[in-house]
């Protein structure tokens, strides 16, 4: 359709309002800020860049916590949203007001210490785990853990490898001046006390290395190892009772802190968004100044939302020099299809948008690429119904809109074709219901050998006639880009270039189709068109040679268009492929004839056959639709290089603005 004219804005404002003008701007979705640093005149005016990094961070770290707050909380909410629940719809300014941000920062710093608390409790819990298991084999040590000995003796506590020969380890320690006493054994190992008198600790020290034991560290443990695992028991459970209680306020917070907590999220993520767009503002000390682009439809919009501050602003149109970003106008069918011109490259500001005519024609050559009744019916169901139940972005819900589109122009040409999942009905009623080929019902053709329920055509028994419509497609599709050229050329006065640079190909089309209707007319029509070429493509050139070289050079474009027409046979690549996979998965799923086992293994293979060859073939039919539009239509005409008008946006991660002042229930 067309390109939105834009507006150029610059505001001036007191840097005490500059937060409160952002987030307006914001809100009403349809203002893209520039990067005032890049213009000159901020330098000829020495402005500064307005600092605000720290409080970026602060914002990030805050966006952080409170993410980090909603999956705690989440897991306790009994009430889950459903598959098809929407975003919360609230009116942003009534929620601040009456308190419930407020309410939601508490709640933000309850679950962070409760968090943190929890956390200290699972380590202190895992610290009396520990206690308890290091103790366990002293239990037989009648003297506290922490005992070392005397004024005059020296214990040693601890354990020897299991593979300690403990007679022989007793009779050298005794003689060392130890006496040794077992209090246990295990796969660990064989866990000992010794005493010995202090004038004999180097020697017994020594010895017991040298049979790889391991003194136990309980330097300061005053109680027995009875006595010891009591308490750890003791401190086990009374943190499991804290640890329940503060679950349990988990689970009291999480119905209505969820919810609060994600507005939130989406309140300072949309201050975030704000503080970004100020780091683009520059400033003096007191006035800072916002350079930004609007649509041209929605500037007294704009200007009603400026005259509630106390700012100086200003439109204009936009400069020679400067190139505004590009916001494309369509219609409710071609909307959808914007996001693929989005995929090549947007349009030059100023410059023809062609999505209205790529819709229609990339609507056409989906179609039949990927002709089938069944697959189309999937495709307008899934993408026409999605939209309506799941809570979709704008870019995810136009997507679906497009391929739901382009089932309907496979619905179409299936039925042309006759192909319904390929060759189902025909397959399920041979193989299946046992029918022959002559008793099939008057809807099943019979022409040659096989049977059809093509109208026109069978693309899989006539795929020569399917290529020489696909060629037919193509032609036209080149013209549409050729045409789109022509007028473009006379709409900047050029009449005579739209004439003898587009104008004489179509006199040589025209003469090479005559040829095969009326000879003697098409090779006159032929010769006349090839004259009109050599004669004026070297019109631009002084030197009559050159002229002459130029206008003979024009017919090796010829080459190009044929080229760009053999493309097109791709339309028959892509059309048997989906075809051909089609018919073999009806084999395979009709080949066990009409038994139980037979109808089962024909369901199994009918779902999952044909949707893996609905996904394939989608994908594929998608792709190479794309670059027909891409290579072929827009290598006419399209001037490309445009980019897309990006207005800064509140965050709506989980909430969205609305009109009402009242604040709905956000409870979870």
């Amino acid at each position: 359709m067309s390109v939105s004219k834009m507006k150029r804005l610059a505001v001036y404002a007191h840097k005490a309002e500059i937060d409160a003008i952002v987030k307006k701007l914001m809100r009403l979705r349809c203002v893209e800020i520039s990067t005032y640093a890049d213009d000159p005149e901020s330098e000829e005016l020495e402005l500064q860049r307005i600092s605000c990094d720290g409080r970026r961070l602060e914002l990030e770290a805050r966006l952080s916590d409170i993410n980090d707050a909603i999956l705690t909380l989440e897991p306790y909410v009994k009430k889950k949203k459903g598959l098809f629940a929407g975003k919360t719809q609230l009116n942003v300014d009534a929620f601040i007001e009456k308190g419930y941000a407020d309410k939601a920062r508490k709640i933000l710093v309850r679950t962070e210490e409760i968090a943190a608390r929890i956390n200290q409790i699972k380590n202190e819990t895992s610290k009396a785990a520990a206690e308890i298991s290091a103790a366990r084999p002293f239990l037989a040590f009648d003297l506290p853990l922490g005992f070392s000995g005397t004024d005059t003796t020296d214990c040693f506590l601890g354990v020897l490898p299991v593979s300690t020969d403990l007679a022989a380890a007793g009779k050298e320690t005794y003689g060392a001046g130890a006496i040794i006493n077992i209090l246990g054994k295990d796969k660990n190992g064989v866990y000992a006390s010794f005493f010995c008198h202090k004038a004999d600790s180097a020697a017994v020290a020594s010895l017991l290395s040298s049979y790889g034991f391991l003194r136990a560290n309980f330097a300061g443990v005053g109680m027995t190892a009875r006595e010891y695992c009591r308490a750890a028991q003791r401190r086990q459970r009374e943190l499991a009772a804290e640890d329940e209680a503060l679950l349990g306020e988990l689970r009291a917070l999480a119905p209505e802190g969820v919810g609060l907590l994600e507005v939130l999220y989406d309140i300072e993520a949309t201050e975030l968004e704000a503080t970004n767009q100020k780091l683009k503002f520059a400033a003096t000390d007191t006035v800072a100044i916002i350079k930004a682009w609007i649509p041209a439809g929605r500037e007294e919009i704009v200007k009603g939302a400026l005259d509630k501050f106390e700012c100086a602003y200003e439109t204009s149109d936009p400069a020679d020099e400067e190139i505004p970003p590009i916001l494309l106008k369509n219609n409710g069918f071609a909307t959808n299809f914007e996001w693929v011109l989005g995929m090549y490259s947007y349009p030059l500001y100023g410059k023809f948008d062609p999505t209205l005519i790529m819709s229609i024609f990339y609507f056409l050559i989906f179609g039949i690429m990927f002709a089938d009744v069944g697959y189309g019916l999937v495709m307008v169901l899934a993408c026409f119904i999605a939209p309506k139940i799941f809570k979709l972005s704008k870019g995810l819900e136009r997507s679906m809109k497009m391929f739901g589109y382009c089932g309907i122009s496979s619905i179409f040409f299936g039925v042309l074709f006759g192909s319904y999942f390929g060759d189902l009905p025909i397959a399920f009623m041979q193989n299946m219901l046992g029918i022959p080929a002559d008793k099939l019902p008057n809807l099943a053709i019979i022409r040659g050998e096989a049977a059809t329920l093509a109208l026109i055509f069978d693309p899989l028994q006539n795929p020569m006639g399917f290529l020489i419509f696909g060629l037919a497609v193509g032609a036209i599709h080149l013209f549409a880009g050729m045409a789109v050229n022509f007028v473009l050329l006379c709409k900047d006065g050029k009449v005579l270039d739209a004439i003898f640079d587009i104008g004489a190909y179509w006199l040589l089309f025209l003469g090479i189709g005559l040829l095969l209707v009326v000879p003697s007319v098409g090779m006159w029509v032929a010769i006349a068109g090839v004259a009109l070429i050599v004669l004026t493509q070297g019109r631009k050139e002084k030197n009559i040679i050159m002229k002459l070289l130029k206008g003979l050079l024009g017919l090796y474009d010829l080459i190009n268009y044929a080229s760009d027409l053999l493309s097109y046979s791709r339309i028959l690549a892509l059309g048997l492929a989906a075809g051909i996979i089609a018919q073999v998965i009806n084999i395979l799923g009709t080949m066990m004839g009409p038994t139980v086992i037979g109808f089962i293994v024909f369901v199994l293979v009918f779902i999952i056959g044909h949707l893996l060859n609905l996904a394939i073939n989608v994908l594929g039919t998608f792709v190479h639709t794309s670059r027909l539009q891409y290579i072929e239509f827009f290598g006419k005409f399209y001037e490309d290089g445009g980019e897309p008008f990006t207005p800064a946006l509140p965050s709506e991660e989980y909430s969205e603005e609305a009109d009402n002042q009242a604040v709905p229930n956000i409870n979870t």
